[in-house]
């Protein structure tokens, strides 16, 4: 099965950072599918350098995964869940934390391919208000903590729910792009967030040249609803 390459950027924790300069020590990362099988089960030799960050590389199947990387000889831990697309490579940023491994909180997953050009948008996420109408002014954004890597022909975004939203109910997610003049425009997701228990986990949303060619004559600070752009649910 083709996949892609990973470059994962590993902050180091604060025991390995206590390492002489040059010394080598080793860290494990595993990568596994929700039927919890390794598809990445590797051990790096990482040297520590003045910079506080290791960088790994290694090579995974397209899904949706667990990470989990561990140096347990200094009890540092790091863990994500994230999405690989087929034939795209990607970069992933974690930080090793000392202590127990964490709890890792299932977030909502979207992701997709895109034209060199997106990068230049500023793409980010928000959440409206589910009352908020198609081709109107958007109100005030909801807060949401989310995490948002770009690459140079694809993106990948989590979007982590909390009580305060649960209690909301389902929002609007809109993808926020901005024009050269600094006016943003917003395109409606069609996805359910937060998702119900056992519900979606990851969205795939690609986005063409045509689409952001489109995207230029349309008006700005309203809710667009095009059925040009689509989703599909992994």
């Amino acid at each position: 099965m083709i996949g892609a390459h990973i470059v994962l950027h590993l902050g180091l924790c604060n025991a390995m950072l206590k390492l002489p300069l040059g010394a080598t020590t080793t860290v494990h990362v595993r990568m596994l599918d929700r039927l919890s099988r390794p598809h990445v089960d590797q051990d790096f030799t990482v040297k520590r350098l003045s910079d506080p960050t290791v960088h790994l590389e290694f090579d995974s199947p397209p899904g949706t995964y667990h990470l989990a990387v561990s140096a347990p000889q200094y009890r540092c831990y790091a863990s994500d869940v994230l999405a690989v697309i087929d034939q795209h490579n990607r970069i992933i940023s974690e930080q090793l934390s000392d202590g127990i491994p964490p709890v890792t909180q299932q977030p909502m997953l979207i992701d997709g391919t895109a034209p060199p050009s997106f990068l230049y948008l500023s793409p980010t996420y928000v959440l409206f208000d589910k009352s908020t109408p198609c081709d109107k002014p958007v109100p005030d954004p909801i807060p949401v903590r989310e995490t948002i890597e770009n690459d140079q022909d694809s993106f990948y975004i989590s979007l982590y729910s909390d009580p305060s939203l649960v209690a909301r109910g389902p929002e609007i997610v809109a993808l926020q792009l901005q024009t050269a003049t600094g006016e943003d425009h917003y395109i409606r997701i069609k996805v359910p967030f937060p998702p119900t228990a056992g519900g979606l986990g990851e969205v795939q949303f690609n986005v063409t040249d045509d689409e952001i060619t489109w995207l230029s004559g349309q008006p700005t600070g309203v809710l667009l609803c095009p059925r040009l752009f689509r989703t599909s649910a992994g």
